[in-house]
This record gives structure tokens, C-alpha cells and sequence, in this order.
């Protein structure tokens, strides 16, 4: 059940939502950095560039993520499962531009750390529910892939062999 937010058949959306999860967990980093007694000028100043990397990346991904969502065929169930995903997503934004509005002027504000934490913590269960969405309602895979495709459960994965 493919959107048609994808480049050779590969959905945009999975591999864009790597960028913003990765700068928003960077600024919990550098927060845990600065309270550990990291410096107090580049730990926190740092933690303000990765939200606003990570809210530019959420944005970009959000949009071919609304394309797939629009175009994507998908049960009542699975839709309803990619709204809540959505939601939540946007509610990260809204957290992370919170924290950096709070943070601009002072970079080390209990504000800006705690609501960058609970923007992690919600970011991690929007990205379980895209999980759900791919594993589960097959959102992103092609039309030719199957759960029959898959390996049985009892059958052992095996590595591949390189060719020398």
C-alpha cells in the first residue's frame, strides 16, 4: 500500500524521518551534556541548532509523509493509526518550536530542557505507531509485497554469502 510520495518505488517519508529524530534526540545530548558539566556556552547553544534542524527536517518529512497519507490506500483501522501518527508528530514540532522560542534568549532554560525531553518521549511513540503503519498495515510497501513473502517465523534467516 504505497503513497505516491516515493522515488523509484522507494517511499520518501521513512527515509526523511531519520533526520529529525536524530537531531532531536542530539539536543536531549547536548543537554545531558551541559548538566553533566559540558560547557555552558556550546552544549546549550548547540541544543538550540539541532531543534531547529530537527523541526526543519519534521517539516520537510511531514510533508511526503501528508502526500502518503492523502494517496496511500489503507483500511479505517490503518488510517485511523496514521492520524494518530500524524498528530503526534505535529505535537512534536509545536513541543520543539516551544523549546527553542523558550531557549532563544536563554539557552539554558528549564523550559527549553524538559520540553526537549518530552518532545523525545513523544517522538518515540509516534515513530512506534510508524512502526505499526509499516510492519503491521504495510503502508510504504509495494503492492507485490506481501506477508506470504515474508519468511516464515520457524524458518531460521540465514546471511547471505560475498562472493570473494
Amino acid at each position: 500500500m504505497q503513497g505516491k510520495a516515493t522515488i523509484k518505488g522507494h517511499p520518501l517519508h521513512p527515509m526523511l524521518v531519520t533526520l529529525p529524530i536524530g537531531f532531536y534526540v542530539g539536543t536531549v545530548v547536548c543537554y545531558v551534556a551541559y548538566g553533566a558539566g559540558g560547557d555552558a556556552l556550546f552544549w546549550p547553544r548547540m541544543a538550540l541548532m539541532l531543534m531547529i534542524f530537527g523541526i526543519a527536517g519534521a517539516l520537510l518529512s511531514a510533508l511526503f509523509g501528508f502526500i502518503d497519507y492523502f494517496t496511500a490506500p489503507m483500511s479505517a483501522a490503518v488510517k485511523s493509526t496514521a492520524t494518530t501518527h500524524m498528530l503526534l508528530n505535529l505535537a512534536v514540532v509545536v513541543i520543539f518550536a516551544i523549546a527553542l522560542w523558550a531557549g532563544w534568549s536563554n539557552p539554558t532554560s528549564a523550559v527549553s530542557i524538559w520540553l526537549s525531553a518530552i518532545g523525545v518521549i513523544v517522538t518515540a511513540m509516534a515513530g512506534w505507531l510508524g512502526g505499526k503503519l509499516t510492519f503491521l498495515g504495510r503502508v510504504g510497501a509495494p503492492e507485490s509485497f506481501s506477508r506470504s513473502a515474508t519468511p516464515d517465523a520457524a524458518e531460521p534467516i540465514r546471511p547471505a554469502r560475498l562472493s570473494a
